[in-house]
C-alpha cells in the first residue's frame, strides 16, 4: 500500500520515449489556478488560519506505520478519499517511532512539495508544537486522525481538537470509548474478577487511554482487579510471546483484554497454549476480520470494531472540504459496535 513520492518518480522514468507525448498533452489539459481566483482563508482557531483554494491539494499522510491490516485499511481510506476530491496524497510511514515522524514533518513543512497533512502521529504531544504552530506558519493546512495532538489524548469530545489544526477525527478509541467498554465488561461479569490486559506501545494514545479508563473502571468496581498488564508493538507475535508468560504466573485468571485485534489473536493463541481456553473469557477491541471469526468460534466473546478506513478516509475528506472553503467540524466522530454471536451478521469489519 506504501507509495513514496520517489518511487512514483521513478517509476514515471520508465515511460519517457514514446509516451512523453501522452504525458504533455494530460499536462496540458490540467487547467492552471485562475487569475481571478481568491485564495481562502481557512480559520484554525485562536487567531490562527491558513491561506488556500487555488493551487491543487497536495496532502502529505503521515501514517503511525504500515505494517498491519489497520494501518492498510486507513492507507486505502485516504487514498480513495483523495481520488474522490482530487487531491494527491503521499505516505510516510512512521514505523512506530515518533522521531521518524518528527523528522518527516520536518521536512514537509520545509520542503514546500505539500499544502496539507494527515496526521496520525506516535507522540501527539512531542508533535504539538510543529503541527500546531509550525504548520500553520508555513501555509500547510493539517488535519488530525486517531491519535490527539498536545496531551489530549485522555479528553473528551471537541477537547480532542488542537487550535492551529483543523480538526480531529476518532473517539473511538478514546478515554471515554474504553471506559465505557471497560464497564461493560466488569457489568457483565459481577463479582471478583482477575484481568490481563495487552495493549500497544507506552506513548500511543491508545495506550494512554486504556490505562485511564481502567482506571475508571477498577475506581467503580475494586473487585475488577487488573492482575497484569503488557505493552506490545500491536503485532500477532508480541501478543502471543508476552500473554503466554502472564497466563502462566496467573491460571486463575478470569478475563483477558486486548485493546487491538492483532494483539488479541497471539493472546489467544497463549490461551490455547496454556490450556485455559474453559477458564477465562476473552475480549477485543479492534473488531478485525480475524476477530469476527474469532466470535464466530467462541474464541473471543465479544469485539468492539475500530474504523480504520473511516477515520483516515474523512479525514482527507474534511482537508478538501475546507480547502473549498466549507466550515469543517472540529470534531469528527466515530462510532462503534459490539459484535456478539447475536448480531454479527448486522455488521462488518473494517480490516
Amino acid at each position: 500500500m506504501f507509495r513514496s513520492s520517489e518511487r512514483r518518480l521513478g517509476a514515471a522514468g520508465l515511460f519517457c520515449g514514446a509516451s512523453a507525448m501522452v504525458v504533455a498533452l494530460s499536462m496540458s489539459s490540467v487547467p492552471a489556478a485562475a487569475e481571478d481566483c481568491v485564495e481562502k482563508t481557512i480559520d484554525l482557531g485562536e487567531g490562527k488560519s491558513v491561506t488556500g483554494g487555488c493551487e491543487p491539494l497536495k496532502i502529505a499522510f503521515l501514517t503511525a506505520a504500515t505494517n498491519n491490516v489497520y494501518l492498510q485499511s486507513g492507507i486505502k481510506g485516504a487514498q480513495d478519499a483523495a481520488a474522490e476530491i482530487g487531491a494527491t496524497l503521499d505516505v510516510f510511514d512512521g514505523n512506530w517511532t515518533p522521531a521518524t515522524q518528527y523528522n518527516q514533518v520536518q521536512n514537509i513543512i520545509t520542503g514546500g512539495n505539500y499544502n496539507a497533512i494527515l496526521a496520525e502521529m506516535n507522540d501527539g504531544a512531542q508533535a504539538c508544537k510543529i503541527l500546531t504552530e509550525d504548520a500553520p506558519e508555513a501555509n500547510v493546512l493539517v488535519a488530525v486522525a486517531n491519535q490527539p495532538l498536545c496531551n489530549k489524548a485522555e479528553l473528551e469530545g471537541d477537547a480532542y481538537w488542537a487550535p492551529g489544526t483543523l480538526n480531529f477525527v476518532g473517539g473511538s478509541q478514546g478515554r471515554e470509548a474504553f471506559r465505557d467498554f471497560f464497564m461493560m465488561i466488569a457489568e457483565q461479569n459481577p463479582g471478583p474478577q482477575k484481568v490481563i490486559v495487552a495493549t500497544g506501545p507506552d506513548l500511543n494514545a491508545n495506550t494512554i487511554n486504556t490505562d485511564a479508563a481502567l482506571a475508571d473502571v477498577q475506581a467503580k468496581y475494586p473487585d475488577f482487579k487488573v492482575v497484569a498488564k503488557v505493552r506490545t508493538n500491536y503485532t500477532i507475535p508480541e501478543g502471543n510471546e508476552k500473554t503466554l508468560p502472564l497466563l502462566n504466573a496467573n491460571p486463575d485468571a478470569t478475563i483477558l483484554i486486548g485493546n487491538y485485534s492483532d494483539i488479541t489473536r497471539g493472546a489467544v493463541q497463549a490461551v490455547k497454549q496454556a490450556g485455559l481456553e474453559d477458564t477465562i473469557k476473552v475480549y477485543d477491541s479492534g473488531g478485525s476480520e480475524w476477530a469476527f471469526q474469532a466470535v464466530r468460534d467462541g474464541d473471543v466473546f465479544l469485539t468492539r470494531t475500530y474504523t480504520p478506513y473511516t477515520e483516515m478516509y474523512e479525514g482527507v475528506k474534511a482537508l478538501g472540504a475546507a480547502w473549498k472553503g466549507e466550515t469543517v467540524p472540529r470534531y469528527f466522530a466515530l462510532e462503534s459496535a459490539l459484535v456478539t454471536k447475536d448480531n454479527i451478521g448486522e455488521n462488518q469489519p473494517q480490516y
